[in-house]
């Protein structure tokens, strides 16, 4: 089984990567619903997904391989979910306060010599 994912995510990895680089071969999917001065910006967010995709099903191919992916595999969900969890918290402190670190940093004093 982690041999066909192990392929499936090197092909999405390398496709994502061709259209990170020349967005003309993503093709003319949903050019009708998106605005033609959006268009390259969407392509290329899609092949950055699409690659980023194939990483990761390349990279659970080969922990599939290595060890039992069951445990690993729900480590990763519970982690994403978690990570999906603060994004909206990180978000909002970068909007409202400039930084999405919540804890205020300590001054340093200025040395005199």
């Amino acid at each position: 089984m982690f041999q066909f994912l192990l392929v499936i995510g090197l092909v999405l990895a390398y496709y994502g990567y061709a259209v990170t680089r020349n967005p003309h071969i993503w093709g003319d999917q949903g050019k009708d619903s998106i605005k033609e001065e959006y268009w390259k910006e969407y392509v290329l967010r899609n092949g950055r997904f699409v690659m980023y995709a194939g990483f990761l099903l390349a990279a659970l191919a080969a922990l599939d391989a290595a060890v039992s992916l069951a445990g690993w595999l729900y480590l990763v969900i519970l982690l994403g979910g978690l990570a999906l969890l603060g994004y909206p918290l990180a978000h909002w402190m970068k909007k409202t306060h400039g930084t999405w670190n919540p804890w205020p940093r300590k001054k340093k004093k200025k040395s005199r010599r």
